[in-house]
């Protein structure tokens, strides 16, 4: 009977230690995917989205006023996207357009830091799927929407082609059937 204690608590620490092993193992692409994105979703909206650059905030108040640069949100959006997703604005100095597709739900006044009265949604990353030179990452954002990124792989790594985008709690199967709201870069 000892013996058989001695063998059920030995199997038993077996699979509690091999608990993170079975834990799922991702490809040098796959962790490539899922730097860019969580990359991209560091950035603040007060540079990706509205070419900011600098501004300091402390407890929701500006102290630092940053420099509207849109030059170089052109640039910031070449590390993300292909370069033909990048729509550059036609008026003068206004930098690229994005079409806010990273926080598909949430409105322009949480988007702005000077007027956002809470956190931005994190950002949860499905695992990407990878075929050859192409692959898609599902992004679910807490109560603000989900994230469809398409991306292809370039000589200088990954980077986006198409986003789809739902404004809802969508699920990735019903964002595939269709309940789509948003594309970019917009469809010709």
């Amino acid at each position: 009977m000892k013996k058989i204690l001695v063998l059920l608590a030995l199997m038993f620490a077996m699979l509690v230690s091999t608990g993170t092993v079975l834990a799922e193992v991702l490809t040098s692409d796959q962790i490539e995917i899922k730097a860019l994105i969580n990359k991209m979703y560091a950035i603040d909206p007060d540079t990706f989205e509205y070419a900011t650059f600098g501004a300091k905030y402390t407890n929701g108040e500006r102290t630092v006023k940053g420099k509207y640069d849109p030059d170089r949100q052109c640039l910031l959006f070449g590390e993300f996207l292909v370069k033909e997703a990048i729509i550059k604005n036609k008026r003068v100095n206004q930098g690229c357009l994005t079409n806010y597709f990273r926080y598909p739900a949430v409105s322009d006044m949480e988007l702005s830091p000077d007027t956002r009265t809470s956190p931005l949604p994190k950002a949860h990353i499905n695992t990407p799927v990878v075929n050859g030179e192409n692959a898609k990452v599902y992004v679910n954002l807490e109560n603000a929407g989900n994230v469809m990124y398409y991306l292809k792989k370039l000589s200088v790594g990954w980077r986006i082609y198409r986003v789809e985008s739902s404004e809802n709690d969508a699920t990735i199967d019903t964002m595939r059937q269709g309940d789509v709201v948003k594309v970019f870069p917009p469809e010709k």
